[in-house]
């Protein structure tokens, strides 16, 4: 993972913004090493962590995204009678049409795509991102609530092929990522990457409230602070 981040910046770089700014798009690791013992209902460590894969992107009035997934691209303009090109990254699959790819595969200019299946959206408008309330800055916290409806397709209680899973359970996901560091705009310094703790809690998987908790990185591998434009 850290390799092909290394590899998407190289591709699409970022440019040094102002200090302590965050705008743009973060990729990085969740490494869950504590979990609910459900016989005494207490947080306790784990034999062996379990990674999730996570995408925030912060735009330029630094409102934070939880996001399923994104694809890099780019467009064409002419402004002043020059061409130019714009990198853009595109959540809303229906507009990559409009958009170039940035990497040549197979003769063909293609874009790159970052996703997670860590994280699924139940909306009416939107399932493929999800507003964060906080703020992305040392010290702070970012937060959001996920609900995942008996019907939804990646409900884990529900089986096709079942009978006695024709339909899921309501769950609720309630993430929490704090953060323990402020990015530097260097990215040949470590501090590029930002780290912290990440506390979830999941009701209606169990008859107890569940816990889990670990720490994770990201990296900034985009400084464009507006998706799908």
């Amino acid at each position: 993972m850290k390799h092909f981040i290394i590899f998407i910046i190289l591709l699409f770089p970022v440019v040094v913004m102002a200090e302590e700014t965050c705008q743009g798009l973060w990729s990085g690791q969740i490494e869950l090493d504590q979990v609910t013992e459900i016989s005494n209902n207490t947080v306790q460590p784990v034999k062996h962590a379990f990674d999730m894969t996570i995408l925030l992107h912060v735009d330029k009035n630094n409102v934070v995204r939880l996001l399923r997934h994104v694809t890099m691209m780019q467009k064409t303009e002419m402004i002043d009678g020059n061409e130019t090109v714009r990198r853009v990254l595109i959540t809303d699959d229906s507009l990559l049409p409009e958009y170039d790819g940035i990497v040549r595969r197979d003769g063909k200019l293609t874009g790159i795509r970052l996703g997670t299946l860590a994280f699924g959206f139940s909306s009416d408008t939107d399932t493929t991102q999800t507003i964060m309330a906080g703020t992305m800055a040392e010290g702070q916290q970012i937060s959001c609530t996920l609900f995942m409806d008996k019907n939804h397709p990646t409900n884990p209680f529900k089986h096709l092929y079942h009978p006695d899973h024709k339909q899921g359970k309501d769950i609720t996901r309630r993430i929490e990522l704090t953060f323990l560091n402020v990015p530097n705009n260097d990215p040949d310094d470590e501090k590029f990457a930002l780290a912290g703790q990440y506390k979830e809690e999941i009701t209606g998987l169990h008859k107890n409230k569940l816990s889990i908790a670990g720490s994770f990185k990201i990296q900034r591998v985009s400084d464009v602070d507006t998706l799908n434009d």
